[in-house]
């Protein structure tokens, strides 16, 4: 006995379904349904195969670029040389020093204001400090006040220390020594 149905027996649901692939899904969509069918189902799919595919060009970026070695890095405070000077001394130490300039560099960093704003000169104070106390800087050129300043704080190694003996005597003319006045004997 047929069930009582307020349906026609040729109503669509009891048709055959016929199952369609993705792709015949897909094309029976609109654009902006098939959008949001595609976000809704494969954005996690996406999201991983693009950040697999960052990751992998990051890694080869990595391993084909040369890591640039600082060979000589200098602080200037309060710089007043000019920049096409900056870029000359720079070629010439380079070439003096023989660097390969694909994986060598020197560093004159001329950003050092110390007679600006309140907020900025503490800023570079502090930007120097943290340089110096990462032994990033290996020369300190500065006006004689905050040379003497910074001796005072023990920023500086002595140069008969750090020179070999005849290169010390040789350029004794022309070093600042710097008398700390805790202990004279302990000159910079």
């Amino acid at each position: 006995m047929p069930k009582k149905t307020v349906l026609d027996e040729n109503a669509e649901i009891y048709q055959p379904r016929k199952e369609l692939t993705e792709k015949e899904k897909l094309m029976e969509l609109t654009p902006k349904k098939r959008l949001a069918y595609l976000w809704e189902y494969y954005r996690i799919h996406a999201l991983v195969s693009i950040g697999i595919v960052a990751l992998i060009f990051y890694i080869i970026y990595n391993m084909v670029t040369p890591n640039i070695e600082t060979k000589f890095y200098a602080a200037i405070i309060n710089n007043t040389i000019s920049d096409e000077v900056i870029q000359e001394v720079t070629a010439d130490l380079s070439e003096y020093l023989q660097l390969n300039p694909e994986t060598e560099t020197i560093n004159l960093n001329t950003n050092f204001y110390f007679n600006a704003a309140p907020d900025y000169t503490m800023s570079m104070k502090q930007a120097l400090t943290t340089f110096v106390a990462a032994a990033e800087v290996d020369v300190i050129i500065a006006p004689e006040s905050e040379f003497e300043s910074y001796a005072k704080l023990g920023f500086f190694d002595k140069l008969s220390d750090q020179l070999p003996t005849d290169l010390y005597s040789l350029l004794t003319d022309y070093f600042y020594i710097s008398q700390l006045q805790e202990d004279p004997e302990k000159s910079v």
